[in-house]
């Protein structure tokens, strides 16, 4: 990551809300109108219909007063922009029909788009297998950052305090210049924070560390990974808040949701890599695995980058 790419400025002009009408997507909607305003952009609401079954023979579209899904979507959305959040910033309703994933991503090309927001029912488990989540799909094709509001994220769409989670991949450097820029808005504070995992139990033998070497080993390993960490920002950069450094060594997703909870974080900010295929496509799966245990546990949004 340059300089120079850290003093271009991170605006979102054309944001994307997609909207099933649930709790979940509401209150995802006051951080998509709280973003829209800060950036004087425009806000699009998109609510998704299922696609018209196929048939033998083609027939012309139901008229709009028969369509009663069409018509159910009409009523919503006019409840919806009635409330100050929506009424006052610029927006436009949308109302498609086919694979909620397909139709996001052709929305995003056609309208510029340069975020998109979506909630989350945070389903883990089962649960999850059984209906999938629609928000992790976006979240996975989705071409452009998406902040994703899970089941627990505040309701008041204010950042001050951002962390910033990397391990120093190409999608990390990416995420970075919008960590800052969401810091810089008023001020406030922005952690660059790296996790170091455990060392696998499967080490365990003859050359094991003894306690003495462990704490060497995690010293040694901190400061090497605290230098990558300050380098990221040089000094000249255009900074407006506070940056503070941190190694931790923990599981992935558990050290990220305890350093954001412990620092009442507004935002968690990662980068994320596209899928692949073969092994890769499995290493891929579960850096998934993790983004969504984080997106579906946090106190706060998370905005995802994709390389």
């Amino acid at each position: 990551m340059t300089t120079l790419e850290l003093e271009k400025s991170v605006t979102f002009k054309n944001i994307l809300a997609a909207t099933d009408f649930s709790d979940a997507s509401r209150h995802a909607l006051r951080w998509a109108a709280s973003i829209t305003g800060l950036n004087d952009g425009k806000l699009f609401l998109l609510n998704v219909l299922p696609a018209e079954p196929r048939l033998p023979v083609t027939l012309d579209p139901l008229p709009k007063g028969l369509d009663r899904a069409g018509c159910k979507a009409d009523l919503e959305f006019q409840k919806l922009v009635s409330c100050k959040t929506i009424a006052r910033v610029w927006h436009e309703e949308l109302v498609r029909r086919g694979p909620v994933a397909d139709v996001v991503s052709d929305i995003i090309e056609e309208k510029g788009i340069d975020l998109l927001v979506t909630g989350s029912h945070g389903r883990k488990g089962l649960e999850r297998v059984v209906l999938g989540s629609v928000a992790e799909e976006l979240l996975r094709r989705a071409s452009c950052p998406v902040l994703t509001v899970g089941p627990y994220a505040v309701p008041a769409p204010r950042v001050r305090r951002v962390v910033y989670a990397t391990d120093f991949g190409d999608a990390s450097y990416l995420a970075l210049p919008y960590a800052l820029d969401f810091a810089n808005t008023e001020g406030g504070e922005l952690l660059l924070l790296h996790v170091v995992a455990p060392v696998p139990i499967d080490y365990v033998g003859p050359g094991w560390y003894s306690g003495s070497d462990l704490m060497q080993y995690e010293l040694d390993t901190k400061r090497q990974v605290m230098q990558k960490l300050q380098s990221l920002l040089p000094e000249d950069s255009r900074r407006k808040c506070l940056v503070e450094h941190m190694v931790q060594f923990q599981l992935t997703a558990e050290g990220i949701l305890e350093v954001a909870r412990e620092r009442e974080a507004d935002l968690i900010v990662l980068g994320v890599h596209e899928s692949g295929s073969g092994s890769a496509k499995l290493a891929t799966h579960l850096l998934w695995t993790t983004v969504h245990e984080i997106v579906s546990q946090a106190g706060c949004p998370v905005l995802t980058v994709k390389a």
